[in-house]
């Protein structure tokens, strides 16, 4: 399939981002700003950073609004074990003002509870949004999450009045925070706004993307893996995930399902462009390997789909042949933008973060990654911490790529 994405120079009145030319230009980048640091029981440098997990544009300030997820960490020696180098990390949102070819850091907006006590990144051990993981640090300690709450942000979304709603892919919850980082309400699984078959989700595979319609009227989330049943003996190979709608007002939810291109991939990120059109993020966990890998960006409708709301059906359960006999419309896609044709020699394993900013003469697709905070595990884990690396041998970081449409 022929490339759908042009690329071209366009005069757009955004600070920082092009001037105006007449001659066809290549993908453009621009490095995030963070800072190195080491901590006791490691000489690796971590990378602060982590400026990847989705991504806002506002029009009111010119400013990107960058998420981090729930901070530095790495597979541990054990199964379901994690280290966490800085267990008194803060997930928060970097507001960044682009500079020549520099995002700059302009304000952190740690995310805090409505108390103000701040969310802390370590997995809640029990309760509601339990992952069943068991936090460590370096010196092989487990980590007792008892002062803070965990959160684990993966998707945002900017509201017009300039709050923020973030989701959690612990629980899933979709959290509303207000301009200054504090919490204002949560819609759950287990509060009776999301459907309760959320809770459901694969741990670390919960809900990656979310967006807001531009009336700021409706919150539109979706999964980043099948949702598991495991009593229902759900296949590991289920390429259907859903998109949930809720109006905000009177918490009407929608569902539509959604089909992943084969089981291997995930979804990172949603944005959307109306009411019912939208860009989906779809890509494998890979590095790139001479141009080969999977990190595609689909333009999405749900005008023609089902919603399946209140359908007790376990849809991820069902092959494609079962799911084509019933009279369930999926979501339709197709191609917009195939990243590692767009961007020669993209280097990242996961981009997460994307943003469409239009003008009368175009638009331009940014794209963001999320680099683990320059850091991993060893190929065989044993709770220590190395440098991320690139399949060229380069450490991974934070960078912006935009392109021309």
């Amino acid at each position: 399939m022929k490339n759908p994405l042009t690329l071209a120079v366009l005069c757009i009145g955004i600070p920082g981002i092009m001037a105006c030319s007449n001659k066809k230009e290549t993908v453009r980048t621009a490095t995030v700003q963070s800072q190195i640091i080491t901590v006791a029981g490691t000489e690796t440098p971590i990378y602060i950073g982590g400026y990847g997990s989705s991504m806002a544009y506002s029009e009111k300030d010119s400013c990107f609004y960058l998420l981090t997820d729930r901070g530095p960490n790495v597979e541990g020696a054990t199964s379901e074990s994690k280290v966490f180098p800085i267990p008194r990390y803060i997930p928060h949102i970097g507001k960044f003002r682009l500079q020549d070819s520099v995002l700059v850091l302009i304000e952190k907006i740690e995310l805090k509870e409505a108390n103000a006590t701040p969310f802390s990144g370590i997995p809640n051990s029990k309760g509601d949004g339990a992952t069943n993981e068991t936090a460590y640090n370096l010196q092989g300690e487990i980590i007792a999450n008892t002062d803070r709450r965990g959160i684990d942000p993966e998707g945002l979304a900017l509201a017009p009045d300039g709050s923020f709603w973030i989701s959690d892919e612990y629980a899933p919850y979709i959290l509303h925070f207000d301009s200054k980082g504090l919490l204002i309400e949560e819609f759950s699984p287990f509060n009776g706004v999301l459907p309760a078959h959320y809770a459901t989700r694969r741990p670390n595979r919960g809900m990656e993307g979310l967006t807001i319609s531009k009336d700021g009227n409706t919150l539109y989330g979706i999964m980043q893996s099948p949702l598991y049943y495991p009593d229902k003996s759900t296949k590991d190979k289920s390429q259907i995930l859903r998109i949930v709608s809720i109006d905000i007002a009177t918490r009407k939810v929608s569902e539509y399902l959604y089909r992943l291109e084969n089981p291997d991939m995930a979804v990172s990120e949603i944005i959307a462009l109306n009411n019912s059109e939208f860009l989906v993020l779809e890509r494998d966990g890979d590095f790139p390997q001479h141009g080969k890998g999977f990190k595609k960006i689909f333009k999405i409708n749900l005008s023609k789909a089902t919603n399946v709301a209140g359908d007790s059906s376990y849809f991820e359960t069902m092959t494609a042949g079962e799911l084509s006999k019933t009279n369930i419309r999926l979501v339709e896609k197709q191609l917009y933008v195939d990243i590692l044709a767009a961007i020669p020699h993209y280097p990242h394993d996961k981009p997460e973060g994307i943003a469409l900013i239009t003008a009368k003469k175009g638009a331009v697709l940014y794209i963001v990654n999320d680099d683990d905070f320059a850091i991993n595990a060893p190929a065989v884990p044993d709770g220590t911490i190395v440098p991320k690396q690139t399949a060229g041998g380069q450490r991974d970081t934070n960078r912006m790529y935009f392109v021309f449409k």
